[in-house]
């Protein structure tokens, strides 16, 4: 008996160990289902009412009769509960509930037989009054058909649902059927040492490891279905039934982030989950089966037939969820959706997502509408990104991107002082691929900071040859991205691909976008003052062409700025458009920045801006952007 009692123990100390583990995750012992409560609370019960009916049987005490009599009578109780809970909570797991009778009505019987069996006929147990020997009773064999009709159960649900299930599940049951299998041999030739109580605590602490922990399918703040619980059910639910009218629906909330920075991660988690109620409301209310879940930190995604539930959860208005009495911030939430609709021999789960994803896309930031159907326009759209996608890649190995250089002259000398790297992409078909066909494509991607570095490192190499040869060189900008900014490592990344080349940092320019200074400003500035420190030239592209807090100039590390060309389409004909350039030139001189004015194409525009002294100018007036093997002889060095 001493044997049993230390398993007993162990089983209890496993139980808690796996608890622990989950209340590191308080969100995920949130969703604890009841059936799973009830299962962990009975196998701490059971280990506990073990370990107190040996001790009682091992006193002997015909004194302790009643309380060892009562304690039996629980242990069988709770013994026939733990199966019970089981099957339930694997029925849930699954969204089954068709059988939730079946199995109350078969605990009701084993709870009965265990308590009024042993009370009037001996049952499962008889206890000696006298001497506390205990013997098992002509009922024991009821209990173990109880439970292989728990087991059958569970297995016949685990069949109809191993898509949902996934691998890692499967496994797991099947170790606790073998470990179930070795108990019973155990026990047949070892009836004194029961493993029973560690057997039952280490299936209960799998269970809570693998399906909270390692093979997660629930999102922890909404409970619903995370993107593998998703898939998962989608897959199960496609091949269960036929799938003609149902749609793949994406919601996303508009501007999250921004949501969360000015109202606070609190509203913003409110907002979701009200949005995950009314998704899964959209859901349990369908005529038809319909899965949902959130798949990311603002999207929530669904598969069904009634298009119009969609409808429904973009014209909500949320707002007054959002609560800030210390600014009394008004923020209107937005919501958008794009739909796929699927087609005949859709099995892709993830492409159908895709489809719905680029849909939204079209559609985020809209105000006439805020669903979009994933059509021809958007089909051919879309093919052409991922055919782009495709690409892109080898034609970066394949040498492909061509480096073009235009040149950026002296506006009073007119001799070349700078050049602007541009790419240019050839195929093998020697056919130009219009840079604004692939560029915005990258960026969304993130593949436009490969492409970023890549021109960087031809520029380098050009230079390098260049000063082999004993020629001229002059600074040349290089472009990068607004994405660029956000990776990581991308200083030490541009100071190791100059440096391998043996190039004086002077010689590059790095060359921003003014939209881009108008995302993550500390990000940018610390990326600046690093180039700055490692003696790079910075530019700013573009300027003036949006609508940028003029005041972040003074704190931002720039040299020099681009005026934008769309100052100088008919500015001979526009005063009000020469007296916004000269404003824009002269802040940018009493800030002590370089001018470079881009897009000059006439000899109006060119005396026009040699009045107003800006030190450099770029346009096809002088030169169009060239091949880099023909820039040496186009151009005359100056």
């Amino acid at each position: 008996m001493q044997f049993s009692y230390q398993f007993d123990v162990a089983g209890i100390m496993v139980i808690f160990t796996s608890l622990i583990c989950a209340w590191i995750r308080p969100k995920l012992m949130k969703n604890f289902g009841f059936s799973l409560k009830l299962l962990i609370c009975c196998a701490i019960a059971y280990n506990i009412l073990d370990s107190l009916t040996i001790i009682l049987l091992n006193i002997g005490n015909p004194q302790t009769f009643y309380v060892t009599y009562i304690a039996l009578i629980a242990y069988f109780v709770v013994l026939y509960m733990i199966p019970y809970s089981a099957t339930r909570y694997f029925y849930e797991l699954c969204g089954e509930s068709s059988n939730t009778w079946k199995m109350n009505i078969g605990l009701g019987i084993m709870m009965f037989l265990a308590t009024f069996g042993n009370i009037f006929f001996d049952l499962f147990f008889k206890l000696d009054r006298v001497t506390l020997e205990y013997s098992r009773g002509i009922g024991v064999p009821v209990t173990f058909i109880y439970y292989i009709i728990c087991a059958s159960m569970v297995g016949v649900c685990a069949f109809r649902h191993k898509r949902y299930l996934g691998r890692v599940r499967r496994r797991l049951l099947f170790t606790v059927f073998f470990i179930t299998i070795f108990n019973l041999i155990y026990q047949g030739f070892l009836p004194e040492q029961s493993l029973t109580g560690l057997i039952i605590a280490l299936a209960v602490a799998m269970t809570i490891v693998v399906f909270c922990f390692v093979d997660v399918t629930v999102d922890e703040l909404t409970g619903l279905n995370n993107k593998i619980g998703f898939i998962r059910s989608c897959d199960e639910l496609m091949h269960k039934q036929d799938m003609v009218g149902y749609a793949m629906v994406k919601i996303q909330v508009y501007h999250m982030q921004e949501l969360n920075e000015r109202t606070g991660m609190e509203n913003g988690d409110r907002i979701l989950l009200l949005l995950a109620e009314s998704v899964k409301s959209c859901v349990d209310t369908a005529e038809k089966k319909s899965v949902c879940g959130r798949i990311g930190g603002d999207t929530f995604a669904i598969l069904t037939h009634e298009e119009i539930t969609v409808n429904t959860i973009s014209d909500m208005d949320l707002s007054d969820a959002i609560i800030n009495p210390m600014t009394g911030l008004d923020y209107a939430v937005s919501f958008y959706a794009g739909v796929y609709r699927l087609e005949e021999g859709d099995k892709d789960i993830d492409k159908m997502l895709d489809h719905a994803g680029y849909a939204l896309k079209w559609v985020s930031g809209n105000f006439k509408t805020n669903v979009a159907f994933y059509d021809a326009d958007i089909r051919r759209e879309d093919e052409h990104r991922k055919s782009v996608e495709q690409r892109v890649r080898g034609a970066i190995q394949d040498k492909e991107f061509k480096v073009y250089l235009q040149p950026v002259c002296d506006t009073m000398s007119r001799r070349r002082v700078s050049a602007e790297a541009l790419v240019r992409w050839i195929d093998g078909k020697n056919q130009m691929i219009n840079p604004g066909d692939f560029i915005p494509i990258l960026e969304k991607n993130g593949f436009i900071t490969e492409l970023d570095l890549y021109v960087l490192e031809e520029v380098c190499r050009i230079l390098r040859e260049w000063m082999n040869q004993g020629m001229d060189v002059v600074p040349v900008s290089v472009n990068f991205s607004r994405v660029d900014v956000d990776h990581h490592g991308i200083v030490e990344e541009i100071v190791r691909i100059v440096d391998k080349y043996d190039i004086d940092h002077s010689l590059i320019k790095i060359e921003l976008t003014e939209s881009a200074f108008n995302d993550n400003m500390e990000n940018i500035i610390n990326m600046l003052n690093k180039l700055r420190e490692n003696g790079f030239i910075i530019m700013m592209d573009d300027f003036g062409s949006g609508y940028s807090n003029l005041n972040m100039f003074k704190d931002m590390p720039v040299d020099i700025v681009k005026i934008d060309m769309y100052f100088l389409r008919n500015i001979e004909n526009s005063e009000k458009g020469m007296i916004v350039l000269e404003s824009v030139v002269q802040m940018a001189k009493r800030l002590g920045l370089k001018i470079v004015v881009e897009g000059v194409e006439t000899q109006e525009q060119y005396d026009y801006i040699r009045k107003l002294h800006c030190e450099m100018i770029q346009g096809f007036y002088f030169a169009k952007p060239m091949p880099s093997e023909i820039f040496p002889d186009q151009v005359t060095a100056g």
